[in-house]
């Protein structure tokens, strides 16, 4: 007597395949099309690229959110919308990072999603600050004005404490010997060194808190100067590249008979 519950077709396993392939791509192009505005926002209508200059008088702070204020609270409420992009983003490295990581317990896939998940908190928070001091600006005094906006571009620039989590994570995976062997592998050796120079990058914004003035200034060349250089663009063109050598035809590639988990 036959069984009535029989195995899922091998047809059933592609879709999934399928699926799986087709859910990251759209969760990667949703986190990139956030960042496109998010960006957007960033340098036309808060106007913070270059960030200003922290020699500015309070006086001088103040005049500048009351005549940009309308500007800046539509910045604002923009990438309120948009500020967390690097969280989809993220999620497919993540992804990626697991399906070539060894062992039952993804350990450096898990930091991955959760520095991610980490570092868009600090993206979202500097347009809200800025939207604060523009929407109080008319009413208070100039130092609580300049107290505000100092917050915001600190906040932006020194915050380095998840990015670093992440890059370390695909570094490791990167340079194990193991991943290179995996059929489709998504991060060629290369990415290892591109991200830690990245990382070494992204640390130098903590001296922002020392100088008004020079490379090391929160509108210097080594600390504002590095978004340029290691924008969130560089993780989309990686998350992109990944989810992009999936495997043919769809399907979600296995390790290769050499690797075991």
């Amino acid at each position: 007597m036959t069984s009535s519950t029989a195995s899922p077709p091998h047809t059933t396993v592609d879709n999934r395949g399928h699926f799986s392939l087709a859910s990251q791509r759209a969760i990667l192009w949703w986190g990139v099309g956030l960042a496109i505005v998010y960006g957007l926002a960033f340098v036309l209508l808060l106007q913070q690229a270059p960030l200003k200059n922290p020699q500015w008088s309070a006086e001088q702070v103040a005049q500048w959110y009351v005549t940009n204020g309308t500007k800046i609270k539509w910045g604002a409420v923009i990438c309120s919308w948009t500020g967390c992009f690097m969280m989809p983003i993220w999620a497919v490295f993540a992804a990626q990072m697991a399906r070539v990581e060894p062992g039952r317990w993804k350990v450096w896939s898990a930091l991955t999603l959760a520095s991610g998940a980490l570092m868009s908190i600090y993206l979202a928070l500097p347009p809200m600050f800025w939207g604060v001091a523009a929407y109080t600006a008319p009413r208070k005094n100039s130092e609580v004005t300049t107290l505000i906006h100092e917050l915001a571009s600190l906040t932006m620039t020194t915050t380095d404490q998840a990015y670093i989590f992440a890059w370390v994570a695909v570094s490791v995976i990167a340079l194990r010997p193991a991943t290179q062997l995996v059929k489709n592998n998504p991060f060629p050796r290369w990415w290892a060194y591109g991200s830690l120079w990245i990382t070494f990058m992204f640390e130098a914004g903590a001296f922002a808190f020392l100088p008004r003035t020079g490379p090391f200034a929160w509108n210097g060349l080594l600390v504002f100067g590095r978004h340029s250089c290691c924008s969130p663009c560089g993780s989309s063109s990686r998350a992109t590249f990944a989810s992009g050598r999936s495997g043919p035809s769809g399907k979600i590639p296995t390790r290769t008979t050499s690797l075991k988990t």
